[in-house]
């Protein structure tokens, strides 16, 4: 009980006031006397907790007088009718009416009883008998029906709640079912909204228990702050809700530390192998979707030259990387990622197209470097063991796949830095000036003209030798690409059928779609390499001639002789043979050019 401050100590004070150990003696005569009308009037009461301890305790007494009056009044009835007496002389009382003064209860009605707080004059005892909170203490005393009645109205009142100011009250409410989920399972399964309300979604079927929590959930998912518990209740929801709820909720997190916070936790408490199936729809949907791209806290910085959503779809794949298990997923995964921008992005021939440059971002700085081959191994050691795991022929096609788009975009680089390379370097320069000779004799002139041819050779040695080491990495890059074993990007699993997932399906087509789009492109671009560095050649032949006229037939058989790859030892059949055999001899690219044709026409790169 509260403490009650002494008032009115001087009998002169006019305003009538009660002593405070005045309150005490009445307050405790009421108690004894299970009188609560006078007790909810005493300011010793003035809390509603007090309040409450009176009723109950009131309740109690008039029932305990009850049974003692009714067993009084029965043995003396057994008494009259044996006519004996007590035991014990003294013992014998009149029957007692219960009508006289003793104070009347509410027959074990504890709802009845409490609502005697509604009525008391006392300002805070009123009140508290409106507050939510103590009025699911006041259902617990009263009996389940009054809980069930209690929990269904605030949680139709917590899951109607748009305001985030009640989320106090609607952790209050998840975790008062919760408990009860926990100790009465049977009476948790009789708990549902009111028919008047909807949960919203496809979630109605959902237990009360279900729907609270989601609730929650969406709340925590708003608060980075308290994004630490969501996986804890997520783990309490059922298998098919855990699976899209903590989807949905994965789809948002950004930050690197976060991601791998949220998915150690996804592995310690849902069950096993889940979190490869959460994972598998959060990639996935954030790599199809087209939601307006927005900054999000701890997100990473948009690479130079890349779209910030397309650097968002990338950064995706990174949910697959931390464990070697999801890396399989992450192949095919990443391989989705690169048929989308090579669908949406094409590709172009100048030196300036950066089309693919996502791509080539996405495979050189935000995969791991071994990706396709620890996939492959990792579906080695799982193969007919896990279920839903991918299977060891799948994951050998996705691998293909891989290498195939890994190997374009490497010749697509090779053949922007040859152009970049041809459109900086040129094929013509002018000799030194030779002495003037009017002191000179022919000797001096020969060494004066010999040197300058040297050096002249020697130039052109140097361009010549960046120009072809540029066309050789290009268009041996493109011709890779061009006869790749069994065919680039050749989905083996072409043989489809109606038991095909859709996704198997979609994929066949992308790659036959990329297939036809960019093969012939890589042709031309082939084409115009072994073109071009012939073409380049001859202007280097060209200048030779017109600054050495009938003498530079030496200077360039020299100079093709350097780039002799045939080792021949005879200077005759050098000098006949060294026109297609020489990197450095315009004939040699015009041969190249000619084989083209040969290598597209194989039936094993056209399958």
């Amino acid at each position: 009980m509260a403490r009650v401050t002494q008032v009115g100590n001087s009998p002169q004070e006019s305003t009538r006031s009660l002593h405070s150990s005045i309150a005490y003696e009445a307050a405790i005569l009421c108690l004894l006397s299970d009188d609560v009308n006078n007790a909810l009037k005493n300011p010793v009461f003035q809390t509603w907790e007090s309040g409450v301890h009176a009723v109950l305790h009131a309740e109690r007494g008039i029932i305990v007088d009850e049974v003692l009056m009714a067993h009084n009044n029965a043995r003396i009835e057994a008494a009259e009718e044996s006519q004996t007496h007590f035991p014990y002389v003294g013992t014998e009382f009149d029957a007692l009416d219960a009508t006289e003064t003793a104070p009347e209860g509410c027959d074990g009605d504890l709802g009845a009883a409490l609502e005697q707080l509604d009525s008391s004059l006392l300002d805070e005892v009123r009140e508290g008998s409106g507050d939510p909170f103590r009025n699911g203490m006041s259902s617990f005393l009263v009996g389940q029906n009054a809980v069930k009645e209690y929990i269904e109205e605030c949680a139709a009142l917590s899951i109607a709640a748009q305001n985030e100011d009640e989320a106090c009250f609607l952790r209050f409410i998840v975790h008062l079912v919760i408990y009860i989920d926990s100790v009465l399972p049977d009476f948790s399964s009789q708990l549902s909204l009111p028919q008047d309300v909807s949960a919203g979604g496809d979630s109605n079927d959902d237990s009360l228990c279900e729907l609270l929590l989601l609730k929650y959930i969406s709340y925590l998912s708003t608060r980075r702050d308290l994004w630490p518990h969501v996986a804890l209740y997520c783990s309490l929801l059922s298998v098919d809700n855990i699976l899209e709820t903590y989807s949905s909720f994965l789809i948002n997190v950004h930050s690197d530390q976060e991601r791998k916070m949220a998915l150690q936790q996804a592995r310690d408490l849902f069950p096993e192998g889940l979190d490869c199936c959460i994972l598998r729809n959060v990639v996935r949907e954030m790599i199809i979707s087209d939601i307006p791209w927005q900054h999000a806290p701890g997100e990473e910085g948009t690479p130079a030259g890349v779209n910030s959503a397309d650097a968002r779809k990338m950064r995706s794949i990174h949910w697959l990387c931390y464990y070697p298990e999801h890396w399989p997923d992450a192949l095919v995964c990443s391989n989705q990622l690169l048929r989308i921008f090579l669908l949406t992005e094409g590709v172009g021939t100048e030196p300036s197209d950066s089309n693919l440059l996502a791509c080539k971002i996405f495979c050189d700085k935000m995969l791991p470097d071994d990706l396709a081959d620890v996939a492959v191994m990792q579906c080695e050691q799982n193969d007919g063991h896990v279920p839903s795991s991918i299977s060891l022929p799948m994951a050998q096609n996705l691998r293909k796949e891989y290498i195939s788009i890994e190997r374009f975009l490497n010749a697509h680089t090779m053949y922007a830095q040859f152009l970049d390379v041809l459109a900086n370097t040129s094929p013509t320069h002018s000799s030194k000036s030779k002495m003037a000779g009017g002191t000179q004799n022919e000797f001096e002139k020969g060494i004066a003209d010999k040197m300058e041819r040297n050096a002249f050779r020697q130039k052109k040695t140097g361009v010549c030798k960046i120009i072809t080491k540029a066309a050789s990495r290009a268009s041996d890059a493109l011709m890779e690409v061009i006869s790749f074993s069994g065919g680039w990007l050749i989905d083996e699993n072409v043989f489809l059928n109606e038991e095909d997932t859709e996704e198997a399906q979609s994929r066949s087509h992308e790659m036959s779609a990329i297939r036809s789009l960019f093969l012939p492109k890589m042709v031309f671009m082939l084409y115009e390499v072994l073109d071009k560095t012939a073409s380049w050649l001859e202007q280097v032949v060209y200048d030779t001639l017109i600054q050495f006229g009938s003498g530079s037939e030496d200077i360039l058989l020299s100079l093709f002789s350097t780039f002799d790859e045939s080792d021949r030892s005879n200077n005759d059949e050098v000098t006949v043979d060294v026109l297609t055999t020489s990197l450095a001899a315009p004939g040699y690219w015009h041969s190249k050019a000619l084989s083209v044709a040969s290598v597209i026409g194989n039936d094993a790169n056209n399958q």
